[in-house]
């Protein structure tokens, strides 16, 4: 059992979180001019690594984890705020300087009777008297001085929370789109459907059917025929467990629930008759079970594409995770010309745009065609 005063939180040491403060804003004031040449070299979309260094900032000042980037439409914005903040924290720090080296010199003549040269006092005429009248004026001073970079730094996380929020306009396409995905998936759902119902009746139907009339013959065979028949209806029963496994895979294979991505990719290498490279890093996947089966379909489709389509004689696939994202890139050596609207790739985009990902095709007549899929992972 804790005792009560187990529960109550630690006073940070103001210490520390003063000098935070000062290093932090003497930090932001240095990427004043960096950030103003951004602003003006690139006026639509600044440089990422002076968000970057923003970021990182406000992280090390404030001891809070790192902040998300906000859209890019908007940190222009963001941008010019932090530079016309970090103008009036600079004016701050000259005051603050500029009384920090009063206060020295002051000290100094009051100790050792000499001038002061800031403001032209004759030696003698600062004494300790001089100094205690200044302290109270100085310490008030300082005290908002150092409340004006407070106050600065606090209305720069504000700027930034404010400015990762997106706007009524964007909500209003979000879901515009949202409702555009939704459509997608349920056209995609059906078409799986169909596809599987295709599946089923041409094939193993069809082969149900000739085991149906294999036994039939054996039955009204005579003794002599009758094994035979025994023996084609037993390879038929064969064919059709593949057929439907086989219909079992392409709808969801349970390797994939069971094993993970990287053990359903190399079964799926494994099943497809001409060369197929596959090149995982598998430690830097620490995707979610849902991005994984979108990688996997992903994958799985483009596959199937080349064979039917693109005349194909290798195949490559990469996969690999980083910054809660999954990169999935299938390439094949075929004819190329590959469209994106057709069946297979509009259900390889439907697949990632319901996981909020990008899917780019690059399939120039002749070849190669290059398939991407970026999947964002749960956190």
């Amino acid at each position: 059992m804790t005792s009560p005063a187990a529960d109550v939180p630690h006073p940070r040491p103001i210490g520390r979180d003063v000098v935070r403060m000062l290093v932090g804003t003497a930090a932001g004031v240095g990427m004043l001019v960096p950030t103003l040449v951004a602003l003006v070299t690139a006026p639509r979309q600044p440089a990422p690594w002076v968000v970057r260094a923003l970021a990182s900032r406000l992280t090390w000042s404030d001891g809070v984890p790192r902040p998300s980037a906000p859209p890019a439409a908007r940190v222009r914005g963001l941008l010019a705020l932090v530079a016309l903040l970090q103008l009036v924290a600079l004016c701050i720090l000259v005051l603050l300087v500029m009384g920090a080296t009063v206060s020295v010199q002051m000290l100094a003549a009051a100790a050792t009777g000499g001038p002061v040269a800031l403001f032209s006092a004759a030696p003698g005429r600062v004494t300790w008297t001089t100094v205690g009248f200044f302290v109270l004026p100085g310490l008030v001073l300082l005290f908002l001085g150092l409340s004006g970079l407070g106050g600065i730094g606090w209305l720069e996380r504000r700027a930034w929370q404010s400015f990762q929020r997106p706007g009524a306009g964007e909500l209003s396409q979000e879901v515009v789109r949202l409702h555009a995905t939704l459509d997608e998936v349920v056209a995609a759902v059906d078409a799986e459907r169909r596809r599987i119902e295709r599946d089923i009746h041409d094939g193993v139907q069809q082969r149900v059917v000739a085991l149906s009339i294999l036994l039939a013959r054996a039955e009204r065979a005579d003794d002599a025929d009758s094994p035979g028949l025994l023996r084609t209806a037993r390879a038929e029963t064969q064919h059709i467990l593949d057929d439907l496994r086989g219909v079992a895979w392409r709808t969801y294979p349970a390797m994939l629930q069971r094993d993970g991505l990287v053990v359903a990719l190399q079964a799926l290498r494994d099943r497809v008759a001409m060369p197929v490279h596959l090149d995982v890093d598998a430690e830097g996947i620490t995707a979610d079970r849902a991005a994984e089966t979108a990688a996997y379909f992903v994958a799985s489709e483009a596959v199937t594409n080349a064979i039917k389509h693109a005349e194909a004689s290798a195949i490559h696939i990469r996969v690999h995770g980083e910054a809660g994202r999954l990169t999935v890139v299938v390439e094949d050596d075929g004819v190329g010309g590959a469209d994106p609207s057709g069946p297979g790739l509009s259900g390889i985009a439907t697949r990632v745009a319901a996981r909020d990902g990008l899917l780019r095709v690059r399939s120039p007549a002749g070849g190669p065609t290059t398939i991407e899929a970026v999947i964002p992972c749960a956190s």
